[in-house]
């Protein structure tokens, strides 16, 4: 078989780009007769050096503002991108757009073009903001009815599309979970003397907007920082260099904590995994954005499990799927209180994070990319049928 992916990145740098080079890997490792293309949008981020050198790898869809270009280059980007995707569809058996609206319109539309089935993955925010937008509404609802199937990665994220979509379409759209490499996050890393090295810390991983739900954490670290005078707080995701940056660095300010707490900016694979791996809890706290933003799923929950390390979710998001609540760690309100309870929960109970910690390890052992590749290749058999 030979699948066209279409995707925003093959990054270690996103959650995205993570979940196309695990899924289409386990699938390679499912059938090694599987043939590989990529198609990757413009202005992506670093390709990953793990990508083996046999897929077939290029640029050429449409950048990440693709959804907000005014309407006479968005419809020639359109154009164009489809018939790029057919050209690649011609010698394919099936498209799968991993990357979402609009890319993954172009995705079917090449794709029925060339004859050939398309499969969509819904990821959460960019899955359902299209269907909300008074422009883009009607041909996005129009697509998710006419690809072959969709498969979304949580509960929470399907029941958002099926608010909109009606439950009819409930059997073309597939719950089938994100997952975690769990050997890659058993062996301690060393890399060196950081930041991290001699101190008792928690940890936040997330872009700096307001959807990751930065500030709840930070607000409910900064309130328990006085009980625990020796703790730091390290935080990790790209800077955005805004006004929402700019209010979490003066709320550190004004609680005198700048010394304590630490935006690191992006980190390399294996410093991300020593950081879970050292961190008493991990704090992902994400809102719904005042844009209607949410958390699709989190895949850093579960790596956080895999590197035995509690973590601190809240409800109304795809972190309901992710963590067994009081057993990998804690589903609170989005509230700043309610994060400050659970974490002082954990941070005075060594034996609690210790025993949420083994859990999470069970937890992570089962959510295999193997197994999801199993049966995402039961969805493009079906689609093929």
């Amino acid at each position: 078989m030979k699948v066209l992916f279409l995707t925003d990145s093959l990054s270690d740098l996103d959650g995205v780009g993570r979940y196309t080079m695990c899924l289409v890997a386990a699938l390679e490792e499912l059938d090694p007769d599987l043939e590989v293309e990529v198609l990757l949008a413009r202005k992506h981020r670093p390709t990953s050096p793990r990508i083996p050198k046999h897929w077939k790898v290029s640029v050429a869809l449409p950048p990440d503002y693709f959804f907000h270009m005014k309407p006479a280059r968005f419809w020639a980007s359109l154009a164009q991108a489809t018939w790029r995707i057919f050209r690649r569809a011609r010698h394919a058996d099936l498209v799968h757009a991993i990357k979402d609206y609009p890319h993954n319109l172009a995705g079917l539309l090449g794709a029925r073009l060339a004859g050939v089935p398309c499969v969509a993955t819904a990821h959460g925010t960019y899955t359902v903001q299209p269907l909300l937008s008074a422009r883009h509404g009607g041909l996005a609802r129009w697509a998710y009815r006419r690809f072959a199937a969709m498969i979304s990665v949580s509960r929470y994220t399907r029941g958002r599309v099926l608010e909109i979509l009606g439950e009819g379409e409930g059997e073309r759209l597939h719950v089938v979970p994100n997952c975690v490499d769990v050997a890659g996050h058993e062996a301690p890393r060393d890399t060196g003397e950081k930041p991290w090295s001699h101190v008792p810390f928690t940890l936040s991983i997330g872009e700096l907007k307001e959807r990751k739900g930065l500030h709840l954490a930070l607000e409910a670290w900064c309130r328990l920082a006085p009980e625990y005078p020796d703790l730091h707080h390290f935080i990790v995701g790209n800077r955005s260099g805004d006004s929402y940056e700019a209010k979490l660095v003066a709320r550190v300010e004004e609680a005198g904590l700048s010394g304590r707490v630490h935006f690191l900016g992006n980190v390399d694979e294996d410093e991300k995994v020593e950081l879970l791996q050292r961190a008493r809890v991990f704090l992902h706290t994400p809102v719904t954005a005042s844009d209607g933003g949410f958390e699709g799923f989190g895949i850093v929950y579960l790596e956080a499990a895999a590197s035995g390390t509690p973590s601190i979710g809240t409800l109304d998001c795809g972190a309901e799927d992710a963590i067994e609540d009081g057993r990998t760690g804690f589903l609170v309100a989005q509230e700043a209180g309610a994060v400050e309870g659970a974490l002082a929960k954990l941070l005075a109970d060594d034996a609690l994070r210790d025993r949420m910690g083994s859990a999470g390890r069970e937890h992570a052992a089962r959510q295999t990319w193997a197994g999801n590749a199993k049966r995402v290749a039961e969805i493009y058999r079906e689609a093929l049928a």
